[in-house]
């Protein structure tokens, strides 16, 4: 295992940790924060040293042009940001492209799966949901005694993502593993990352091949149905935390409880529209909620408003056109890997299932600044898209020198 690899791995590894380093510091900084600055601008400086890139990180350009356009912003309105917070917040935006670049360069290299996606990435998923679990045993549902609840839910979504790819694709343990997570995942209480991860189930078993295959998702989709009304009318906890206190607001007739987001989004929307194209800076979302809505509203609970105020319309767009072109080529990926590369299919479908459920969670809360749900997924992705390129290249060639005569091809090696 080499340098980057190794680097790879220990980011995966203190992701499943979550929060909980956050207890250790120093210097008015959490440990967190020191990881997040340390890996954010690590990757980067591993990125420079290769000389060679092959062409598949072009799928993460758009990306690059968003970093350039919250660096501007923040230059901009340097004297009116608080450097410490926009440098841990910037960090996880360059490592979660970082780690798109670095995953893409290193799995386009081996034509196998190094370990860190194989093997690590898994077994920090189950270090977090066994840990989680063992606070649910000790402190009851909700615990924060090993870490933060809403912290862990967030980073099981992607743990979600990836053994739903896996069961569907035969893996062992895979079943019990995502059960397992659905499970510490539901009694976190955390209601966006619990709607998600429920909301992954059928899209793991698209089929547009066989009629058993919608079958099979239909199944499950009713199942899900069943079982998510029950426990919302019959499960008392799971209901209160959905519709009782906060500013309830009526949602097909049901009250439900948006912890302030009624009132935080049109605040932070006006503010945007006074700078719509560049933006206020990274982190000015926070600075105004701060001030207008309440102390303890540090963030949007929209990444989307989030980054139409901190870096404009024009870094939005970046944002999405990026993001949302990475959803397609994990699909592609996906789909070809289905019918040709069935050994690393769920890869893919990991990496699709994963930006799904992110893309998801930004609607309604802050998943972008969160370093252990964003590393492991530019790795994630990064994985999908070096393999996916380098397994198709593969293919072509060998496809390619089986229909050349048998002298063309020993001239060839010769050479």
């Amino acid at each position: 295992m080499n340098i980057y690899d190794k680097f790879l791995t220990v980011a995966l590894i203190l992701s499943g940790l979550t929060d909980a380093v956050r207890k250790v510091g120093a210097g008015g900084i959490s440990g967190l924060g020191m990881i997040t600055i340390i890996f954010g601008f690590g990757t980067w400086i591993l990125v420079f040293s290769r000389s060679r890139m092959p062409n598949a990180v072009l799928s993460a350009s758009s990306l690059v042009f968003f970093l350039i356009v919250i660096i501007i912003s923040w230059l901009l309105h340097f004297d009116s940001l608080a450097p410490i917070t926009v440098i841990q917040n910037v960090s996880v935006y360059l490592g979660f492209v970082g780690f798109i670049l670095l995953s893409t360069i290193q799995t386009y290299h081996s034509f196998e799966l190094p370990e860190y996606i194989s093997k690590y990435l898994p077994r920090s998923i189950q270090i977090s949901v066994t840990l989680y679990g063992l606070g649910l045993l000790l402190d009851g549902p909700g615990s924060r005694m090993i870490m933060g609840a809403r912290s862990f839910a967030l980073f099981a979504i992607i743990g979600v993502a990836w053994f739903l790819a896996s069961w569907r694709y035969r893996i062992p343990k895979s079943l019990f593993w995502t059960s397992f997570a659905i499970l510490t995942l539901a009694f976190s209480f955390s209601r966006t990352a619990l709607v998600i991860a429920l909301l992954l189930f059928p899209l793991s078993q698209i089929s547009f091949t066989s009629i058993k295959g919608l079958m099979r998702m239909s199944f499950i989709i009713f199942l899900i149905v069943t079982v998510s009304y029950l426990a919302f009318t019959y499960v008392e906890p799971i209901r209160s935390r959905f519709t009782d206190q906060g500013d309830n607001a009526s949602v097909g007739g049901v009250q439900v409880n948006t912890s302030g987001r009624s009132t935080a989004w049109p605040v932070a929307y006006a503010s945007a529209m006074e700078s719509p194209w560049i933006g206020k800076g990274p982190t000015s979302v926070g600075i105004v909620l701060v001030k207008r809505v309440s102390v303890h509203f540090l963030h949007p609970h929209n990444d989307y408003l989030r980054f139409f105020h901190d870096c404009g319309l024009i870094g939005l767009v970046f944002w999405m056109l990026g993001y949302f072109g990475l959803i397609g080529k994990s699909w592609q990926n996906w789909q070809w890997a289905d019918k040709y590369d069935q050994e690393n299919a769920h890869i893919h479908l990991a990496s699709f299932l994963a930006l799904i459920a992110a893309a998801l969670g930004m609607i309604s809360d802050n998943v972008v600044v969160y370093p252990f749900v964003m590393f492991p997924l530019g790795t994630l992705v990064g994985a999908s898209v070096g393999s996916g390129s380098k397994r198709k290249k593969e293919l072509k060639l060998a496809r390619k020198s089986a229909l050349m005569p048998s002298s063309i091809q020993v001239n060839n090696y010769q050479t």
